[in-house]
């Protein structure tokens, strides 16, 4: 069995994992921003209102191959780091096939009945979006094995000693879909299905890169036969991935309502840099916690009480860190943050609070790392259930109805601190839950 996370320097492990994964994790954020700067530009409003559309269907392909891929490799981690190298290769297996099966399924429904979902579940209706809509919805629902592969293969390769070659496949994939975007949509003039066919290439560009680590004679990931009585345990520790991803799209849906009805058209404008903010600063986040992952997983599997308590602390004091700078840069400079996703003539049309409101909505960045590393933890550690629950409360079960009584009773503006006030009230609850487990578990007070 392979020593190095229980054995080589915590400090240096952490750095080693940390700048491939944050990398991985952020150029997937920003693709998606270019993504909807280029069909912006090329199509105007209804293209981007028709790739909208189609991006909860993204969202649920990228859902499953998180499940599956963050709960199969905390399963992976854990057995082996206890010696049981064939069950953590079945970990694997099982989660390969449970991918395929999804995806193999996911893309004949979608494929099938792609119209009737576009129209009636995502949306679009019978209007002028929807033709539009379905034109990038059609190589993005054929592209659905792609999408889930990449989200499941990559943490097995963090997982695998390997988070290089999972960030190189990440960029490389985010770099050729940006480029692809430009030659179908500009030279080839394909319009939204080549914004939709480049997305698809991109996810296959990385796939096949993440393909390679199989061929690597250093890997521990091998083939074995799946063992499926181990799906509820890889569902188990991937649930809390899978709900966040959920259960955030429903509260963008749901916040940009409460946002309209409270200040109009300006209060959509402002919540569409604030989410757009929040998509970066959550890819960084979840960067952090993916570096540490592998490694809280085997020590703490292993029972290794000092070194759990090094990483997690070293992994809520860099997410605190990158959320106190990104929270500077928005206070101080909030009109620029707020040009970086809108023309200059629509920043001016804002109201006067729009600065304010936007360095108000990221005061919750600091808390919000703090809290994305906890949660994301809590399954690496042997709780999941509580890392389920902790997803599920700061997706949207507080966010919304903080904003609702804020609205009542301070007026609309108020709005923006329901993001510090919902991200305050769940972080010493998972500071209890750490400590809890540290305490019972591991025998030690984290402190």
């Amino acid at each position: 069995m392979n020593r190095l996370l229980l054995e080589a320097p915590v400090g240096r492990l952490f750095a080693r994992y940390l700048l491939p994964t944050v990398c991985a994790t952020l150029v997937t954020a920003i693709y998606l921003f270019a993504d909807t700067v280029m069909v912006g530009y090329r199509l105007g409003a209804e293209g981007v209102a028709a790739l909208n559309l189609i991006v909860p269907l993204e969202f649920a392909f990228f859902a499953v191959g998180s499940l599956l891929g963050n709960g199969g490799g905390i399963c992976f981690t854990r057995r082996l780091s206890v010696g049981d190298v064939l069950g953590a290769r079945r970990c694997f297996a099982v989660a390969v096939c449970a991918a395929a099966i999804f995806a193999a399924v996911a893309t004949t429904l979608c494929l099938v009945f792609l119209r009737p979902l576009v129209a009636h579940v995502l949306g679009a209706g019978e209007g002028p979006f929807l033709e539009a809509a379905v034109s990038y919805g059609l190589p993005i629902a054929a592209g659905c094995p792609l999408f889930v592969a990449t989200l499941l293969l990559a943490p097995f390769l963090r997982h695998d000693h390997a988070p290089r070659r999972a960030m190189a496949a990440v960029l490389a994939g985010g770099i050729t879909n940006i480029v692809l975007d430009w030659v179908f949509m500009y030279p080839l003039n394909m319009g939204l299905f080549g914004a939709g066919l480049a997305t698809t290439c991109g996810a296959g560009v990385t796939t096949v890169i993440l393909l390679t680590h199989l061929r690597s004679p250093a890997r521990a990931l091998r083939w074995e036969r799946p063992e499926w009585r181990l799906l509820p345990q890889v569902v188990w520790f991937g649930g809390g991935d899978f709900l966040q991803e959920l259960t955030g799209s429903v509260t963008v849906m749901l916040f940009n309502r409460l946002a309209l009805g409270a200040l109009g058209e300006p209060g959509l404008a402002i919540y569409g840099v604030v989410a757009n903010y929040l998509l970066t600063m959550t890819a960084v986040f979840n960067g952090v916690a993916q570096a540490a992952h592998p490694l809280t997983a085997a020590n703490a599997a292993a029972g290794a009480r000092t070194r759990v308590r090094k990483i997690l602390r070293l992994a809520l004091g860099t997410a605190a860190g990158f959320g106190v700078v990104a929270l500077l840069i928005a206070v101080t400079a909030p009109t620029l943050c707020l040009r970086a996703f809108l023309p200059a003539a629509e920043v001016a049309a804002l109201p006067s609070q729009a600065a304010g409101a936007l360095a108000t909505a990221l005061f919750c960045l600091p808390l919000m790392g703090m809290a994305q590393i906890a949660t994301l933890q809590l399954p690496a550690v042997g709780r999941p259930a509580r890392g389920t629950l902790f997803a599920c409360l700061r997706s949207g079960v507080l966010l919304l109805p903080v904003g609702m009584v804020l609205n009542v009773l301070f007026g609309p503006w108020s709005i923006w601190w329901a993001f510090a006030v919902a991200e305050a009230a769940v972080v010493p609850l998972l500071h209890w839950a750490l400590a809890d487990f540290l305490r019972k578990q591991l025998g030690m007070a984290f402190r």
